[in-house]
């Protein structure tokens, strides 16, 4: 069922088009945000931060790393993603820059702004990440830089967020799942989209989001985030959430 998913995010001019607009915009927005000291993009901004220097915080999947490949070798092989597979291919096959990425990021550095990547990937895939990152030739300044994922719940998006938060006025936050934004992304659809309305002035302006329909929370939400369902089940649970016409 990721078919299609896949081969868009990978073979579609609109794919392409779609993540260099968006990152057109980010750095369009940054200027912006440069220009006003009130700017901040993090929820978890407590305080005066006017004076904080600036930084923007991006995902690191389908937001500046490009797992298509990955996710097209799941399809290939009908195999369902693992953490032991995903670090193989990690370590084995560096993946490609999202379309748009690398130059915006290169632009907020050549603007005096401090760059962290927040990911859900697994603190033991620093050194695979942190050398995919160096080969593209994009910034990583230091291991505080690249937060990744622990077992302990203190490393939730939301308080990494709040870390960077602490030190630097944060004026973009750039990501392809709403849980790069604001915590409660793992949830039901409809609490999923009275979030996406309660901030509704944030979209495009501080907050930039990617497209991704080849995984997500968004996949998560439709089967109550059951990953251990037997294939055939959660299929059925996906199917049972379309949309169709009314009527006989």
């Amino acid at each position: 069922e990721a078919l299609l998913a896949v081969l868009w995010t990978q073979t579609s001019a609109e794919y392409r088009a779609a993540t260099r607009q968006a990152y057109r915009l980010a750095a369009s927005n940054l200027n912006r945000a440069l220009a006003e000291p009130s700017w901040t993009a993090a929820l978890e901004q407590g305080g005066a931060h006017d004076d904080l220097p600036p930084a923007i915080i991006l995902d690191l999947d389908q937001t500046v790393l490009d797992t298509g490949p990955y996710n097209a070798g799941l399809v290939r092989d009908r195999e369902r993603h693992t953490q032991r597979r995903f670090a193989e291919w990690c370590r084995d096959s560096p993946a490609p820059a999202i379309p748009g990425a690398r130059d915006f990021i290169l632009h907020a550095v050549g603007l005096g702004v401090a760059v962290f990547y927040i990911s859900a990937r697994h603190e033991t895939l620093r050194d695979c990440t942190a050398g995919n990152l160096r080969a593209l030739g994009l910034p990583l300044a230091g291991p505080g830089h690249l937060l990744l994922k622990h077992d302990q719940p203190a490393t939730r998006k939301t308080l990494q967020r709040a870390r960077v938060a602490e030190r630097h006025r944060v004026l973009l936050l750039i990501g392809d799942d709403l849980n790069d934004f604001v915590d409660g992304a793992k949830s039901d659809p409809e609490t999923r989209a009275a979030l996406v309305e309660a901030h509704r002035e944030r979209w495009g302006a501080q907050w930039i989001l990617l497209p991704n329909p080849m995984f997500g929370s968004w996949e998560g939400a439709l089967h109550g985030f059951d990953y251990g369902l037997p294939h055939a089940q959660r299929l059925d649970r996906l199917i049972r959430r379309l949309q169709r016409p009314s009527g006989p």
